[in-house]
């Protein structure tokens, strides 16, 4: 069978055993530095060990500053080891190896570190134009093929293949549409050519004669005015003969056009679509030629090579989605093979998603994990009762058979494949209706018992007694909620797709996503006109680059109306209404179709059922979260595999952990969610988030998680707060107003801090299960302002102090006291430190002016502060740490002063902080930051510190580093001179140094300098100003009672002590020995009384809310609190008496806010 694709065939030096290449695709599967990964080999053997004659390794980098990271280079000796072992691990199963040696001109982008370099001068916007590279850099760029062509011969490799296609830089030479040159390599075919034709000589002139030199090549080029022609491509093929080349590999597409779709075709272009243009090729060049084009089925390689059209054939995603696809070919079982559908859903869209950390498959959810992903023979064999034959209860059953368990698929209708099946009725989609029909058939011929027309209930559940159940019933389509929505009019698009209703005539789609949209092309194909109606700027927005490329011009040329931004809000007799632009439009309709997408089914029957008999029970697929069906087969997969680990039978029997979080978009909320989701066998998480386009992006790579849920709305909204609050079991309050911005807006940061916090409160004692909902409050190192020398040490219990004309730090601080004071049984508050990497633009504000060159911060970073947040979230968390404030920062090694953190930062540029800051400029005292006595308390607790200081250090320089390397940013990068005149810029805006001095702002110069007399005393670095690291010999804040008794121990007289110390009395004439949560009643050495539990007193440093209602008077609190002083005294002395108005109070807001809420 197949006897001319499994027919030998040699290439000078290289003989192969059969015609099928796998080509380079760009996986990422190599190491961020450009060097050979296990994965990446791992990867390749598979395709080997399944019958690949030649794996073409993916695209190699010949020029290292062009070289972008995660993807592999040759420009170096030091990539040939690593690339040495890859080849020996093909060799050793019997495979051949070649290397695409490769300049990626535009497409090296997708690293922002890596040069463009282009042919000739390219616009980019209406300031910036990259310009063509150089006569030096044409030499040095030749040479560095050559170079690494003569590693690859060192490396093992058996062949070099040179890309001379897509857009990258030999075809960008060459294409009259993308060079403009006007010197000798420009013009002139012969001068276009001059480039690739130099390259491929150098190839050829470092590779031994046996070793054939491979060329990548267009056919021609797409939608590029005054692109190469095939004749043109002949031509220069007939050249590349001459110069070195023996092998024609005859691809299609471009990057910068919509011929990106040619480049890794989706299942909207027909199979082997490019073969009729490599024939041509072959033909008039005489040349070896290799077919391109999605082929993946060995019949079809058969016939194309029997014909004589080409010699080889390439079959890439198809041995994506199979590994074994040759060998079970030639052994003849065809029917076994698992076939490429075109989707490019895991492969092409995931090596265009930058957050995507490699290619994936919807057929094959090993891909990329093929050790970790091997099939192994359980040793607990199971009975798993599987609801539902959709893809994922096929998938899920396919692989638990071939591990040896005994999966049953109950599918309530009379057919397997679910939506698969449904989507494969829309046009060009037929491939997806054979894969689901074929994964059904693989099911059968595996003796999996199989049950059509079997709903699950209780009593089938009760029935069958599964080990384990899996709940894979899909969803539905959502129904349209606007009036007149149950007209008879309108019929849902899964009934139109199935043929259960036949329409005609005027039709209007409702949604123009991707099933949306096909189901227009659908209706347009039967005769109808078609108007489609979407709320999103774009149509297809659910779509990747390629096959949304595809349907759109379908769309447009089936005549199909496409309406963008318009909200339907009406259904009429003969209309759908629509508002768009804020004006109402009807769009006349004989139907209207509804495609706005689908939710889960209602699995609750199905788990009560389970949770009765103790059974785990799992949730994959649709069932889950409608989704894509990529992700329906990877959790379906996942779970085959690891259904019999005891620790996930243990999850699978109990209810998952609701965690609802603030401030997801942010950098600790990130941080937090990705920790959470990590975790998806304990943990649901929902997320409040303020609609936006940024918001939308920020979140977007977490929307294909089963467990994660946002909810759009405005945290100062009581009834969307009690919403997310509803269900939850944890609450981590991370979001928040915070500096820069919050300085620009006082009241909003008050409000929005403030009313969050009280609505959260008011959420959680409004639920049926208040002491069971566990509250994460995260203050802030601003919470205790100014600590610079001798008193940079610092614990939770100090004074609360927030900085002078920080409405921020004040927000925090009420937020805090109403959470010490809430009377809630689970609360706890975390005070974040200085957070790294830090929020972009605050570099840009006046900010930078208001921190001491010699004050500290015990940073932490991003990481671990959400690995702290979700392991709060843990069980194994001990009773004990709640109730408290806790200081969090990433340990000792954390403890910076601000010129010595800044120096870090300025190292990779060649500059330090004398290079850019003038001291007299910046700030004596009044921000924040303090080295903590007591961080490591919350470590003990919650175990989140993991990242090594020291490797996270040199990583960062390094990504600075590798910027610098790239000769365009560098010279973007502002020299020291620059930096000043933009700090100078920025000192004249609100806030700023010269903004104060130039204005007068008194009250600015008090808060930060004292007085003008002191700042004018600061001397300037050549004047002797010294930068210096305070004292590393930790001190201790007296808080004004016996710390060394146990709580259990303090008493009334303890109260009194603390309270004398702080200037004031305690009121109470008694309390419960040891009980820190009962209100006291206290007075203040300003006469002002008030109640407050000795918690907030003790360990949150907390006291009287009135002293400073309305100004900061702290020189004046001073002098009669001792216990204020300390904080206060030793940097700013006895004479800063000084009283400043607060622009709005704080405490006026939060009793605005408790009166209306």
């Amino acid at each position: 069978m197949f006897q001319t694709l499994f027919s030998p065939v040699k290439i000078k030096g290289l003989e192969l055993k059969n015609r099928i290449m796998l080509p380079a695709m760009g996986t990422k599967f190599a190491n961020k530095d450009r060097t050979v990964s296990q994965q990446l080999i791992d990867y390749h053997v598979e395709r080997v060990k399944g019958g690949c004659a030649l794996n073409m390794v993916e695209v190699t980098s010949v020029h290292t500053p062009s070289a972008p990271r995660k993807y592999l280079s040759l420009s170096d000796d030091k990539y040939i080891p690593g690339l040495k072992k890859l080849t020996d691990a093909i060799h050793k199963e019997g495979g051949k190896a070649g290397i695409q040696l490769w300049q990626g001109s535009l497409a090296v982008g997708t690293d922002k570190a890596a040069m463009i370099l282009v042919a000739s001068d390219m616009p980019v916007t209406p300031e910036i134009t990259i310009p063509g590279i150089t006569i030096e850099q044409i030499k040095e760029i030749v040479y560095c093929y050559g170079a690494a062509a003569k590693r690859a011969v060192e490396a093992g490799f058996d062949c070099v293949e040179v890309h001379v296609a897509h857009n990258y830089l030999p075809h960008s030479f060459l294409s009259a549409g993308i060079n403009h040159r006007t010197d000798k390599y420009g013009g002139s075919f012969e001068n276009r050519a001059r480039f690739p034709l130099e390259v491929i000589r150098e190839v050829k002139k470092n590779v031994p004669d046996s070793m054939p030199v491979f060329m990548r090549i267009d056919a021609h080029d797409d939608y590029l005015e005054n692109g190469l022609t095939i004749d043109d491509v002949i031509a220069f093929c007939k050249l590349a003969k001459e110069a070195g080349v023996d092998v024609l590999d005859i691809s299609r597409g471009n990057i910068i056009s919509a011929g990106l779709k040619y480049e890794v075709p989706p299942i909207d272009l027909p199979r082997g679509f490019n073969i009729d243009n490599a024939a041509k090729i072959k033909k008039e060049t005489g040349m070896f030629t290799i077919g391109v084009g999605r082929i993946n089925d060995p019949a079809q390689a058969e016939e194309i090579l029997s014909s004589g059209k080409v010699d080889m054939v390439v079959i890439g995603r198809g041995q994506l989605a199979d590994p074994m696809f040759c060998n079970k070919a030639k052994e003849g079982k065809v029917d076994d093979i698992v076939r490429c559908v075109g989707c490019n859903q895991g492969c092409y869209d995931s090596c265009e998603n930058v957050k995507a950390p490699h290619i994936t498959c919807l057929r094959n959810p090993a891909l990329g994990r093929e050790k970790e992903c091997e099939i192994k023979k359980t040793n607990k064999p199971q009975r798993v009762l599987i609801a539902g034959g959709g893809i994922a209860g096929l998938q899920a059953a396919i692989t638990l058979k071939q591990r040896g368990h005994n999966p049953i698929i109950c599918e309530a209708s009379d057919r397997l494949g679910g939506q698969f099946y449904l989507a494969g009725q829309a046009p060009r989609k037929d491939e997806m209706k054979q894969a689901a029909i074929h994964m059904g058939e693989t099911a059968k011929r595996m003796g999996i018992d199989i049950r059509l027309n079997t709903p699950v209930t209780q009593s089938v559940i009760e029935e069958i007694k599964p080990d384990s159940f899996i709940n894979a019933i899909g969803s539905e389509e959502i129904k349209l909620r606007v009036p007149g929505a149950d007209n008879k009019m309108v019929v849902k698009s899964h009934d139109v797709l199935s043929g259960k209703e036949n329409l005609s005539g005027n039709i209007v789609v409702i949604g123009g996503g991707m099933v949306g949209m096909e189901t227009a092309e659908y209706l347009a194909e039967r005769g109808c006109k078609v108007t489609v109606l979407e709320m999103l700027p774009e149509f297809c927005a659910d779509l990747g680059s390629t096959r949304k490329i595809s349907v759109t011009e379908n769309i447009y040329k089936a005549g199909i109306n496409p309406v963008t931004n318009v909200m339907v809000t009406e259904v009429k007799e003969g209309s759908v209404i629509g508002k768009k632009d804020g004006k109402e439009t009807a769009y006349p309709c004989d139907y209207a179709v509804v495609a706005i997408g689908t939710r889960s089914k209602n699995g609750e029957n199905l788990k009560t059922a389970c949770r009765k008999n103790n059974i785990p029970y799992f949730v994959i697929g649709d069932a889950a979260k409608g989704r894509r069906a990529i992700n329906a087969t990877r959790e379906a997969f996942d779970l085959a595999l690891s259904i019999d680990d005891e620790t996930v039978q243990a999850e699978a029997k109990k209810e998952k952990k609701t965690v609802f979080l603030t401030g997801g978009t942010g950098t600790m909320g990130v941080e937090t969610i990705k920790q959470l989701l990590s975790r998806s066998g304990r943990f649901n998480v929902r997320v409040l988030a303020r609609r936006s386009q940024k918001n939308k992006e920020v979140l977007k790579e977490f929307m294909s998680y089963p467990n994660f849920e946002v909810i759009w709305g405005d945290m100062k909204d009581y009834d969307t707060i009690y919403r997310c609050v509803t269900g939850a079991d944890y609450v981590l309050h991370i979001g928040a107003m915070v500096s820069p911005a919050a300085d620009k807006d006082p009241e909003g940061t008050l409000r929005t801090n403030i009313g969050s916090t009280l609505n959260i409160i008011k959420a959680i004692k409004a639920q049926p299960n208040p002491d069971a909902i566990k509250l994460a409050y995260v203050g802030t190192v601003a919470e205790t302002g100014s600590r610079t020398a001798p008193i940079h040490w610092g614990r939770c219990g100090d004074p609360v102090k927030p900085s002078i004309h920080d409405y921020y730090g004040l927000s925090k601080v009420v937020s805090e006291r109403e959470v010490f004071e809430s009377g809630l049984k689970y609360w706890v508050s975390i005070r974040q430190t200085g957070m790294h990497p830090i929020k972009e633009g605050a570099e840009n504000e006046p900010i930078i002016f208001h921190q001491p060159p010699n004050d500290v911060m015990e940073w932490s970073t991003a990481i671990e502060s959400g690995i702290a947040m979700a392991n709060l979230c843990e069980d194994w968390v001990d009773e004990s740490f709640w109730r408290k404030a806790y200081n969090l920062s990433s340990g000792a090694k954390w403890r910076y002063a601000n010129w010595e953190f800044t120096n870090i930062n300025l190292a990779p540029l060649g500059l330090k902080y004398e290079d850019v800051y003038d001291p007299r400029e910046m700030a004596i005292f009044n921000f924040h930051g303090q080295w903590f006595t007591d961080s490591k308390l919350l470590d003990d607790y919650l175990h989140f510190r993991c990242v090594d200081h020291d490797a996270y250090i040199a990583g960062m320089n390094e990504e600075v580093e590798a910027y610098m390397a790239n000769p365009m940013i560098a010279a973007m990068m502002p020299n020291a001179e620059q930096m000043r005149a933009k700090n100078a810029q920025i000192g004249h805006k609100e806030g700023g140094f010269h903004w104060m001095f130039e204005n007068n702002k008194e009250d600015y110069i008090k808060a930060f300098f004292g007085s003008r007399e002191r700042q004018a005393q600061i001397k300037s670095f050549e004047e002797g100003y010294k930068l210096y690291r305070p004292s590393e010999k930790e001190t201790y804040l007296d808080h004004g009672y016996d710390e060394s008794k146990p709580t259990s121990e303090l008493d009334i007289n303890d109260m009194e002590g603390a309270a004398k110390f702080r200037g004031g009395e305690c009121l109470s004439e008694s309390m419960k020995k040891g009980d820190l949560f009962t209100p006291l009643k206290w007075r203040c050495a300003f006469g002002h009384e008030f109640k407050a539990t000795p918690n907030l007193i003790l360990n949150g440093g907390h006291w009287c809310p009135e002293c400073n209602r309305y100004e900061w008077n702290y020189g004046e609190i001073a002098k009669v609190n001792p216990f204020f002083a300390q904080v206060w005294t030793p940097i700013n002395g006895n004479t800063c008496d000084y009283k400043i108005k607060k622009k709005v109070s704080e405490f006026d807001i939060l009793k605005e806010i408790k009166d209306n809420l």
